[in-house]
């Protein structure tokens, strides 16, 4: 059978033609190295006739589908065995009137491929109009990172370089970075990031909430800062039972460095770096060993707040049986869970497959899942449970992270965070939030490591979006001018007045979210918002935003506005 291709600039042609006319042109090819038979790919209807197809789809009853976040399966997949190895495609929007993005390849550790949905391959004529490019800082990238990028067709500009036309900037950025980024440009920390990402701010912040909202907010171990609360530890010291233990932290260090337990007699000194927690006695136990769980959440948004956790990640086990004898306090292996502490072990078991992810002194999600059903837990119910520590930890912090951003809307979309949460589970099946690492480790020390952080850091930068930017064209498109806004005639929105009630932004805003839900893939929970449960939360913020308000009231009224808008 005789399929034909069609690209930008390219008239219909024959397999044969296609490949005789790239056999002449092979040696032309600005992308050296890369098989460029493009003949086998076969677009999608959406790709084709990309403005008709869009708007019939619109018009489907399935679209409620789609705005709901469900899955996409009925349309129609291009294998990834059809596009060459690391050329540059483009993920065409599901939606009208938004901006098609970067579509990232899981690199070969992954062992799977991306379902090429609504996409299409580069022409050689785009991949130099558009010049992918990516700064990572840092003397030793993370493997995970740069392999991502190099499978999407980015080439790395030296940290050093001084050239600031780059798609996206993995590390933190400097004030001169933030100030001067357009709306093409993406960035993985958001100014402010350490509100969560400290232990000292995020008890702060948390502890705020945990008095207004106290059975809400019961996920978090009670905490001194010594530096404000030392006396009134020292009073609960005092008159503590005898067996009682602490564990006393430092506010921004990692790694387990630092970390000691504390006991009734344990002298303590006034420090305005460190902070003590409350011990959980009662951990669940796997073969009667302690863990946590890392568990990957990304914020791709705080106005509206857009939350998505990852469905896999890693479970750390301590390496020694659990015990709170006093005798074995100091030990800590018993004790800490960190994977640094813990690796140094001569109980520590290193994993060698990634396909027996169940073995050695750290599992992945899945394997932990299973193992709670062969114990009779409904793992389902407990990740709920994760779910909704995550989210509310979230909304505590962004009042403190939207106060710290610039509010303007061309950078509303310019940065996203990967929080690593450390979430400890009580015999009673209890989830209770540690700490949130900001630059959660990607080290890959397995080859379990290496394929869960690969696929997550694909599937981070796939679901944010980087848009396409022609670098050759100096003016970059300014945002649409930002409208007076009141929040108190939401409630009265409709599909029959949304027209007239609604701003451009108001609209981008919508269609921004369902696109970033749309490309989450198989891999990513959005939590926030969800049509399900947003309602549940929205009383827990602490002002009422616009944008959230908005997002609510687009799921309650159950019809399409986009429809309308389009």
């Amino acid at each position: 059978m005789r399929q034909k291709l069609q690209l930008k600039g390219d008239t219909s042609l024959s397999q044969s033609a296609i490949q005789r006319r790239n056999s002449n042109q092979r040696q032309k090819s600005p992308v050296q190295g890369r098989r460029l038979f493009l003949s086998h790919v076969i677009q999608t209807p959406q790709s084709q006739q990309y403005g008709q197809t869009q708007q019939q789809q619109l018009q489907q009853p399935q679209q409620q589908q789609l705005i709901q976040g469900r899955s996409h399966s009925q349309s129609k997949v291009v294998f990834q065995e059809e596009i060459p190895q690391k050329w540059p495609i483009i993920q065409l929007p599901f939606l009208k009137n938004t901006e098609p993005t970067i579509f990232f390849q899981y690199p070969p550790v992954c062992e799977d491929k991306r379902p090429l949905v609504n996409a299409r391959p580069m022409t050689e004529e785009e991949i130099k109009k558009y010049s992918l490019t990516c700064k990572v800082l840092g003397s030793a990238p993370y493997k995970c990172v740069l392999t991502s990028f190099d499978w999407a067709g980015f080439k790395r500009i030296d940290e050093d370089d001084e050239d600031e036309e780059w798609n996206v900037q993995w590390g933190i950025g400097n004030k001169t970075t933030l100030r001067n980024m357009n709306r093409y440009q993406k960035i993985n920390h958001f100014p402010g990031c350490w509100n969560m990402g400290r232990k000292d701010l995020l008890w702060i912040n948390l502890s705020k909430f945990k008095r207004k909202y106290p059975k809400e907010y019961n996920f978090i171990p009670n905490t001194y800062l010594l530096q404000y609360d030392y006396d009134r530890f020292i009073m609960a010291q005092e008159s503590a039972q005898k067996d009682t233990l602490w564990i006393k932290k430092p506010c921004a260090d990692s790694r387990g460095r630092g970390i000691t337990m504390i006991s009734k007699k344990s002298k303590v000194k006034r420090d305005k770096n460190f902070l003590i927690m409350d011990y959980i006695y009662n951990p669940h136990l796997i073969n009667g060993f302690k863990y946590d769980l890392r568990v990957y959440v990304l914020i791709s948004c705080f106005d509206p707040l857009r939350v998505y956790m990852y469905k896999d990640g890693l479970v750390r086990f301590a390496t020694q049986k659990y015990s709170t004898n006093s005798k074995d306090l100091t030990k800590r292996y018993i004790h800490l869970t960190n994977f640094a502490v813990n690796k140094l072990s001569p109980n520590f078991v290193k994993n060698q497959n990634s396909q027996k992810d169940d073995e050695g002194s750290k599992w992945s999600h899945h394997a932990y899942r299973k193992k709670l059903e062969e114990l009779g837990v409904d793992s389902r119910e407990l990740f709920n449970r994760i779910k909704d520590v995550v989210l509310k930890t979230c909304i505590a912090t962004e009042p403190f992270m939207l106060d710290s951003n610039a509010k303007s809307q061309e950078h509303r979309n310019g940065y996203f965070e990967l929080y690593g949460f450390d979430v400890l589970i009580d015999e009673n099946l209890k989830p209770w939030v540690l700490e949130v690492n900001v630059s959660p480790s990607l080290n890959s020390s397995s080859p379990l490591d290496k394929k869960i952080k690969t696929f997550l850091i694909s599937d981070v930068l796939h679901l944010v979006g980087v848009p396409l930017w022609d670098k050759s064209n100096q003016k970059v498109a300014s945002p649409p001018k930002y409208n007076q806004r009141n929040i108190k005639e939401i409630p009265n929105i409709n599909t029959s007045n949304c027209l007239s009630k609604l701003s451009q932004n108001d609209f981008n805003m919508l269609i921004h979210t369902v696109e970033e839900v749309k490309r989450r893939g198989k891999n990513f929970s959005c939590i926030f918002p969800n049509p399900k449960t947003i309602h549940q939360y929205m009383d827990l913020f602490e002002f009422p935003r616009y944008n959230n308000k908005l997002i609510e009231r687009f799921y309650q009224d159950r019809c399409n506005w986009l429809s309308r808008y389009n």
